[in-house]
């Protein structure tokens, strides 16, 4: 073979060689895909497994409702901001009773919630196998709206009793998990649980009012106490 023969086949080769690694890198199969959008608004709903707390005075499961928006600041991280219904209720107590407390009327306990937290996603900004899971973090504070009032509480001299929601501040701890139909649009799975702080009404510290919890064997209140409320929800996500 001459020189010159050699000296085309060998430039053939180079120029199909990056033709060729071309397709094998084509063929690669990785489980990760980028995601390229990161700013995105979505509707939600779900339910609030709502906790009484331990006398059962404070507002109860509801279904729930709301709105976010997520920007990505990092590969990981995601910021939320976020604000959310429930149109609860809570029961009235009669703590004066000799028997102990004991529920005498249902009452309206609407809150709306708002709540600042991260999203740190567990693949980064990336999907596995189409799936994005992710961790979630924050806080905020819960405010009472659409509140109901108890016939039972009618009497002014009554009033230190009666419970309302006020500003509650809470935290919040999540997993969940999105799915992508098309490349603006996301399906969420979250399960949260928020750590939410209820104040006892200011009548049921009263001193002769502890004495009726402790003769009549109740468990006494606490000014406030924090409790566990895990929240269900599915959300809709459009992508910019």
């Amino acid at each position: 073979m001459s020189n010159r023969l050699i000296l085309v086949v060998g430039l053939a080769l180079l120029a199909a060689a990056p033709a060729t690694l071309e397709a094998q890198a084509e063929r690669i199969d990785s489980p990760f895909r980028w995601r390229e959008k990161g700013f995105r608004v979505g509707l939600f709903g779900g339910h609030h497994a709502g906790n009484r707390g331990r006398l059962e005075f404070a507002q109860g499961p509801t279904n729930v409702a709301g709105a976010r928006m997520r920007v990505r600041a990092s590969s990981p991280l995601s910021l939320e901001l976020g604000a959310t219904y429930g149109a609860a209720d809570r029961w009235t107590l009669d703590v004066l009773d000799p028997a102990g407390p004991m529920v005498v009327d249902t009452v309206a306990a609407g809150w709306l919630r708002a709540d600042l937290g991260a999203q740190i996603g567990l693949t980064g900004a990336r999907t596995w196998n189409g799936i994005h899971p992710y961790g979630l973090i924050g806080g905020g504070f819960v405010f009472g709206v659409d509140e109901g009032a108890s016939e039972f509480l009618a009497d002014q001299a009554l009033e230190p009793f009666r419970y309302d929601i006020s500003t509650a501040p809470h935290i919040f701890v999540g997993l969940g998990f999105e799915i992508f139909p098309t490349e603006t649009i996301g399906i969420g799975f979250e399960a949260r649980d928020y750590l939410v702080r209820v104040t006892s009404p200011d009548g049921f510290l009263f001193g002769t009012t502890l004495d009726l919890f402790e003769a009549s064997g109740a468990p006494a209140p606490q000014g406030s106490v924090w409790g566990h409320n895990p929240e269900f929800s599915i959300s809709i996500w459009y992508y910019f």
